[in-house]
């Protein structure tokens, strides 16, 4: 490997630069060249590059990239130094979003409601996720003892401590370290209820999140329409329409991590969100209310933040993808965050920032 590249072990603790080549950091790895590159237009905005917010994030150096789409026209395009149109970087959570797409497609084929149980599908589930719905797992609803949120400070030794191991080992992202490879699914299976409490059930309707909520969604898809994840994520893959490999992270039995392993350059990152935005289905998760989001107006339903702007998903270290159908509008953003917090909120605040300005700008 490359000097430069950090190491499996090491690559966390310089994310800015692991994030920009985890395709040759973790083991397993699933590649797909598109059959078919979506067009996109150059239609540069002098207007969109002039506007303070969006010209404050070029000159944020933990931004790595910026492409704005307006229907299939490139209207702002931005690069760091050392970044360019061909490179690769990790969207890690916004990956979640594909879990609604492969789910609209099985609500479609009529193999699936989201007010199934996820029992109906997986009956050797564990107690964590036993009785909850699919709309419950994939809107982060469900109060089993993995928390990420928390499990990156639990105390050394702790279950939450040996959980976030165990669950970075099997996304791959870490090194055994004489420990035995452990599959994803395996992981969810041990998940329990929070000791505390006698249910998983959220009272009170506050955002948990959890990637392996995620993974248990596309297991539920594939049981559902009896045809394997890998299959079904690889075809999903093609219609992106990238001009670029693109790449999906596997746990070690080959099982694609839907909720965090894309791994593409920064237009097919926006082509990605093409699906999103054009998708029937994501026009309707608006319609009900989703988990609330703490020290936020917004929600989080089937896999998506909701808004009255339109939709999105951000990714540990600074990844961002957002969507307002109405306005035929995408923004996708890679980013490396340096400092302690990779959830950093005034780096995602002054996104937010951009994107109301850019909506502002749309429907004058």
């Amino acid at each position: 490997m490359n000097a430069d590249i950090p190491s499996l072990a090491t690559w966390q603790l310089n994310r800015k630069l692991g994030l920009k080549h985890l395709e040759k950091i973790i083991p397993d790895v699933m590649s797909v060249n598109a059959r078919e590159t979506k067009k996109l237009i150059p239609a540069f905005n002098n207007e969109i590059a002039a506007t303070p917010y969006i010209k404050a994030l070029t000159q944020d150096d933990e931004i790595e990239s910026i492409v704005i789409l307006q229907g299939s026209d490139i209207v702002f395009e931005h690069y760091s130094y050392d970044f360019s149109s061909s490179s690769l970087h990790s969207a890690q959570s916004a990956t979640k979003p594909i879990s609604v797409l492969l789910l609209e497609r099985a609500i479609n084929a009529g193999k699936i409601a989201i007010t199934d149980k996820v029992e109906q599908y997986i009956p050797e589930i564990g107690s964590g996720f036993y009785g909850c719905t699919i709309e419950d797992i994939m809107s982060m609803n469900v109060r089993h003892e993995f928390n990420e949120m928390t499990a990156y400070t639990a105390p050394e030794g702790s279950r939450l401590h040996l959980l976030r191991v165990e669950d970075e080992i099997s996304f791959g992202y870490l090194p055994l370290a004489g420990r035995p490879l452990l599959a994803r699914r395996e992981f969810a299976k041990k998940l329990r209820p929070l000791a505390s409490q006698p249910t998983n059930e959220n009272t009170d309707n506050t955002l948990v999140y959890a990637t392996i909520n995620t993974e248990v969604a596309g297991w539920i898809i594939e049981r559902a329409l009896n045809t394997p994840l890998s299959l079904q994520v690889r075809e999903l893959l093609h219609d992106i329409g990238a001009e670029n490999t693109v790449h999906m992270s596997l746990d070690h039995l080959g099982v694609p991590s839907i909720g965090a392993g894309l791994i593409l350059t920064t237009r097919d990152f926006a082509r990605y969100g093409m699906l999103l935005r054009d998708s029937a289905y994501v026009k309707t998760i608006n319609s009900q209310l989703g988990t609330k989001i703490p020290e936020s107006t917004q929600t989080y339903r089937l896999s998506l933040s909701v808004s009255e702007l339109g939709y999105s998903h951000a990714g540990w270290g600074g990844q961002f993808i957002y969507v307002n159908p109405e306005l035929d509008i995408v923004v996708a953003i890679f980013g490396g965050i340096k400092g302690e917090d990779p959830m950093n909120r005034n780096y995602f605040q002054a996104i937010e920032s951009a994107i109301k300005a850019l909506n502002a700008y749309f429907a004058k």
